[in-house]
This record gives C-alpha cells, structure tokens and sequence, in this order.
C-alpha cells in the first residue's frame, strides 16, 4: 500500500511538478520555502480529500490561480491500485475521482490508501482542546472502519437538526416539540458511536503500549478515555434534565460530540503539565501507535509522511525512534513507505533513517523548483 506518483497543478507554491516515490524511504530536500510541506500536504490529500493544515481549500490554489488539480498513482499488495485525480476551482466544490469514476466525495477516498502525517501542525493534538483530540480519533477510527464512518456522520446531522430546532425556539420560530422528536433517534445514534469508541480506544491503548514498550527507554504515555453512559433511557433522561440549557445555549450540551481524551505523561495530563519537549516525543508515540493500530486493522501499513520531524528532536532521541521504526516492518519483511522532508540531507544520515531501506528516492527542491 502506498504511492507511486503524484502530480500537482497549481498547487500552493507548486506551478506544474511531478514526483515519483518509491516503496521504501523517499527523502525531499531544500530550504524553507520551497514547497517541501506543501508537497506532504497534496500526498494527504489525495488520502483522505482534506489537508492537515488548513480547513480552507481555497488557500491551496496558487497565487494568481483559480483552481489546483492533484493526481495520485496509487500502488497496493492485497488489491488493485488505485489512480485518484482532485479539482478544485474557487467559489465551488472539490471533485474527487476514483479510476476515473466521478464520487460523492472524501467518504469514498477515507481507508482506501491511508496515510499517517507527523507535522509541527498536528502538535495541537495534545496541545489543544478536546475537539482537536476527537477530530484525531475520529478519523483514525474511520479509516479502519466504513461503519464507524457512517454512524458518525449520522450522529453529526441528527446533533446538527437537533441544534437547528434549539435556535428556532430562541428566534421564536418553534416549539420545545420541534427538540424533543429529535431526541430518540440522536441517543440511539450517540449510543451506537460510544459503543464503537469504546472498543475502538481499547485497541488503540494496546497499540500505544506496544510502542512505548518498544522503544528502549523509561517512557510511560498513555491514552485516558472513560466509558460514558450507554442506557438509552438514562441517555433520554439526561437530554430533558439539559432542556432548559439547551434552549439558552442553542446546543446540546449531553452527548459523544462532547468527549475528551486526556494524554497522560507518567499519570499526569499531559495537556496541564507537559513540557515542550514531552508534547513532541508523545506526539511521535500517537503517530506511531496509529501507524500500527491501521496496519493491525487494514492488515498493511499506511505511508508514513514526516515533515523535518527530526529537526526537532534530539539525536539520541532520533536515533530510538529511527531504531523502532526498523523494526516495524510488513508480513514480507518490507519496511513502511516513508517520505521525510528536511533542509539538511546530513541530519537525515546522521540519525540512521538511510539504513532502514536499501534503496532511498531523493528530491531536491528549490525556489525555482516550485514555481
């Protein structure tokens, strides 16, 4: 499983550039501004229909353009590859085609060739709210499951028509009846997601034990996710205790679209006590532990995309992580597909990255390169 080549149009600094990738380690080089994350960010794209740093299309299309076009040569060894071409043009909706076939949109790109990304803007995953942490495992749970997909969309518009119905009772439009028929059907919905969650977070703890177990030195990170209330009638009886501040707040205050998941460093909430550097290396441990809770699921491991990670991390430090990535390697004893960014070819030789893969594609950019 894994990406072959990619072209890109119009595409943030990127004018007109193709890129091939190899099965193994793909290294793109150059200085800042050269498009280097921009290229990570149209590979993820092409996976999952959305960018890792921006929720704004339009901010993707270059300067002085009016739509980017990305294409995807996709490879895998359980099923026939895939080539995945995306349009988007301002002031409209993006296109997804899948071998040709037009779809209905990022639903049918999400667990067909995955990708994992370690970047600087994925730091907000400890560091940020609760929303940030349930946009992370929502999404990994989705890739692994088609079902998980379906039921959280469904949860989202029931939660969605709820809220509506709230507002419509403020600006005096409606009724509290006009709430209440909504209720049923978003605790059965809310219900059936929790139950996934939870069977979900159990395996994805085991994968993140298995990492940090794995990496050779006394590290203790670990995932905090409780079991919430899954009677429906105790899920109803909660909804109507909230009904008074539900309709002063326009929003429904009960519910999975309210969960947390806490990060903890030996015990403690990451998000309160952690330095800079323990927020980095647990980043690292989450990254990696979906690497092998998606190859667990999917039965091959997605690609792994890692923007300068090593710039920010210690060499002793990078060296373990470079050793532990070694070791986790395919059925066939073939490693993770891996494209690392970096300005400095000598820190990626340095660390010991070269040694996991025998042969290694190289790419350097420059300022001319990506225009």
């Amino acid at each position: 499983m894994g990406i072959s080549k990619i072209t890109l149009s119009s595409f943030r600094n990127h004018s007109q550039k193709e890129f091939d990738f190899g099965d193994g380690l793909t290294v793109v080089w150059g200085e800042n501004g050269t498009g280097k994350t921009s290229l990570l960010e149209a590979v993820y794209l092409l996976s999952f229909g959305k960018s890792f740093k921006t929720h704004k299309p339009e901010t993707l299309v270059k300067e002085g353009e009016s739509s980017f076009f990305l294409r995807g040569v996709f490879s895998s060894t359980t099923k026939k590859g895939d080539l995945v071409n995306i349009y988007y043009k301002k002031q409209s909706t993006q296109k997804v085609l899948i071998n040709g076939k037009k779809t209905s949109g990022r639903k049918s790109l999400i667990g067909k060739n995955p990708m994992v990304v370690l970047s600087p803007e994925e730091q907000e995953i400890t560091k940020g709210g609760p929303s940030e942490r349930r946009r992370f495992f929502d999404r990994v749970f989705s890739v692994c499951s088609g079902d998980y997909l379906t039921e959280l969309q469904k949860y989202r518009k029931l939660l969605k028509q709820r809220n509506t119905a709230l507002l419509r009772i403020k600006k005096g439009l409606g009724g509290f009846g006009d709430v209440v028929v909504w209720n049923e059907p978003l605790a059965k919905s809310g219900i059936k997601l929790w139950n996934s969650r939870t069977e979900f977070f159990k395996k994805f703890k085991n994968s993140l034990g298995f990492v940090v177990s794995s990496y050779g030195e006394d590290i203790d990170i670990k995932i905090g996710y409780s079991e919430k209330q899954k009677d429906i009638n105790l899920y109803l009886e909660e909804l109507k205790k909230r009904e008074q501040k539900d309709t002063i707040l326009c929003r429904t205050t009960f519910g999975p679209h309210l969960d947390d998941v806490f990060m903890l460093w030996f015990g403690k909430n990451l998000k309160t006590v952690g330095s800079q550097g323990e927020h980095k290396i647990s980043l690292v441990f989450l990254k990696l532990a979906e690497l092998s809770f998606i190859k667990n699921y999917l039965g091959e491991f997605p690609t792994l995309l890692l923007d300068d990670l090593f710039a920010k991390l210690d060499l002793g430090r990078s060296k373990r992580l470079v050793s532990l990535l070694k070791s986790m390697k395919s059925e066939d004893n073939k490693p993770i597909q891996t494209i690392v960014t970096t300005t400095n070819l000598l820190n990626i030789e340095k660390i010991g990255i070269l040694s996991i893969h025998e042969n290694t594609t190289t790419h350097q950019l420059t300022k001319q390169c990506s225009t």
